[in-house]
């Protein structure tokens, strides 16, 4: 196993524990990303999975995880996350299929390396998550390590282009979880 799909793995059921503590009253709950509720939430984290797993297969992508992410869930958010977790996982599961390079919104990249990328959006999703259901939202410490050192050097670009938020100013003394969350806009 590399070592970038064992902590996607870890960030992806991170997050789906976070998902199975949701009623289904939750789902229009608030979250802390600007404009969005639960559902928008885990929508738009089953959709990055959905659309990974259509690079790593050479399918058409069928799920944009920025346009309307409330419409991926249908009547069963959960349901639909685990569809997109299982299929991805699915996906991943196959003879070289981590070392297969894929066109993605960065550029020609290596499977493992897209799925190692993806550990920051979903752990911060997580917290997101966890904050619109009013559970704990403590993140796996491997997976805050993994997240800000994929995000910091390129924050400022995925700022530019709408994926963070303005930087919350921290204390220097600050734990890794609130620098993460501060780096991509979001107030502890």
């Amino acid at each position: 196993m590399s070592e970038n799909l064992r902590i996607w793995t870890k960030a992806i059921y991170g997050f789906d524990h976070v998902a199975r503590m949701a009623t289904p009253a939750d789902w229009d709950r608030p979250s802390p990303c600007e404009g969005w509720t639960a559902r928008h939430v885990i929508g738009h984290v089953l959709a990055v999975q959905r659309y990974m797993e259509s690079l790593v297969r050479g399918t058409p992508v069928t799920m944009n995880p920025m346009v309307d992410p409330d419409r991926n869930t249908g009547d069963d958010p959960y349901a639909a996350w685990a569809a997109a977790r299982d299929g991805l996982i699915e996906a991943l599961d196959q003879p070289g299929a981590l070392h297969r390079v894929v066109q993605n919104w960065s550029g020609p990249t290596a499977v493992d390396d897209m799925i190692g990328f993806n550990v920051a959006d979903t752990t911060v999703h997580s917290w997101d998550l966890a904050r619109a259901l009013g559970v704990d939202d403590r993140l796996d410490p491997a997976c805050v390590a993994r997240a800000l050192a994929n995000a910091e050097p390129v924050a400022e670009r995925l700022r530019a282009g709408g994926m963070f938020g303005a930087s919350v100013d921290v204390p220097s003394e600050a734990d890794a979880q609130t620098r993460l969350l501060a780096l991509t806009g979001r107030r502890v």
